[in-house]
Order: structure tokens, then sequence, then C-alpha cells
């Protein structure tokens, strides 16, 4: 897992979140505060901070989407997969 793969998984989830037809603004702002987290984890490995808030949120998020989001869900497993598989 790369870098690159985590990009490409914060692409297709900003895709999603755009596709996104509900009317729960709560929703658009839980997953781009997460992408957010993902994105400074990135650009401070280091940082136990952003790695514990984006890995704390991702499961939960995964759970509250699974039934109405599932394009959403699918992303944020795979986002969650490579980031653990990163070490991340």
């Amino acid at each position: 897992m790369s870098k690159e793969d985590i990009h490409q998984s914060i692409a297709a989830l900003h895709a999603e979140i755009d596709r996104l037809d509900t009317p729960d603004s709560t929703v658009k702002e839980k997953l781009t505060s997460l992408i957010q987290s993902v994105e400074k984890q990135l650009q401070e490995p280091d940082s136990t901070v952003h790695k514990e808030s984006a890995l704390n949120t991702l499961p939960t998020l995964i759970e509250q989407f699974e039934a109405e989001h599932p394009n959403v869900t699918d992303t944020l497993g795979r986002l969650l997969t490579t980031l653990s598989g990163m070490g991340v």
C-alpha cells in the first residue's frame, strides 16, 4: 500500500461525497473532516493526534453509513485497509 493508494481513496471519497443525495449536512461534514484528518496524517506522519483521529473515526463512519450509503462505506473500507496496511 502506498500514499498514492490513499490519495486515490481520498479522491474516490470526494467523488462519493459530491454524489451524496442527503438532506443531512452533517454526513458530508463528517466525511470532509475525516478526509482532512487523513491528509494531515500524510503531511505529518509522526503525529499521533491525526492518526488516532482517523483510525477512531473510520470504523464509526463505516458503521453509520453502511445501510444508507453503501458506496461511501466501500470507499471508507478501502481507505481504512490502505491506512492499516501502511501502519498509519
